[in-house]
């Protein structure tokens, strides 16, 4: 008994040699699995960190350059606002300036289509009538973009053989269309502001367009 005694000593021994330095190498790698952690998950933190700053930092420059962006494009339409509101109130004035010069001249059509003077030293005196015909007021119409359509005319066979209306091709252009000089001239006086308002409206609209494209 004494001798398994002695025996079981030297191996309890190792067993317990094999135990300390099993549990020695399990504490340390214990200790560095835990160390391996922390320095990685500092280091996943520390990453998370300057990517979340970047991205803070991006966000920020986008949101500044688009208040920027927002601040610049305010400024450019207030630019064509007030641009414009020039513009306009140029073209209100012309307006108003032609439609006096329209109301002027209309106020003189009486005096300058009732009397007439022979000469300066003869005192003055009705104005003889004037006939417009139908084929004055026609030209005059066209001239101006109106397009005037004329009685519609019975056509005969010419002993040529071409057909012709009567008394000759356009025979009521002949005739007086009963407009007078007086209406001749307000007609002439809208005419002309008419065409002066759309020269002026043309002109705003080339200064608006090269301006804008400078």
């Amino acid at each position: 008994m004494t001798g398994l005694l002695d025996l079981l000593k030297p191996a309890t021994w190792y067993v317990a040699v094999i135990a300390a330095v099993v549990l020695g190498l399990h504490l340390n790698w214990q200790d560095g699995y835990e160390q391996g952690y922390a320095k990685a998950q500092g280091e996943g933190e520390t990453s998370i960190a300057k990517l979340r700053l970047k991205h803070s930092q991006e966000q920020q420059n986008i949101a500044e350059a688009t208040a920027k962006d927002a601040a610049t494009a305010l400024e450019n339409l207030r630019t064509e606002q007030d641009r414009g509101d020039q513009l306009a109130t140029q073209l209100a004035d012309s307006r108003a300036r032609l439609r006096k010069t329209t109301d002027q001249l209309n106020g003189e059509i009486t005096r300058v289509t009732t009397l007439y003077r022979r000469t300066l030293e003869s005192p003055p005196e009705p104005r003889p009538a004037g006939v417009f015909t139908v084929g004055f007021v026609r030209v005059w119409n066209n001239a101006n973009g109106i397009n005037t359509s004329m009685p519609a005319q019975q056509t005969q066979q010419a002993p040529s053989g071409a057909t012709t209306a009567p008394n000759g091709a356009r025979a009521a252009d002949s005739l007086d269309s009963g407009v007078t000089q007086s209406l001749v001239l307000a007609n002439q006086i809208r005419n002309g502001e008419l065409h002066s308002t759309c020269r002026v409206q043309l002109n705003r609209l080339i200064d608006w367009t090269l301006n804008g494209s400078n």
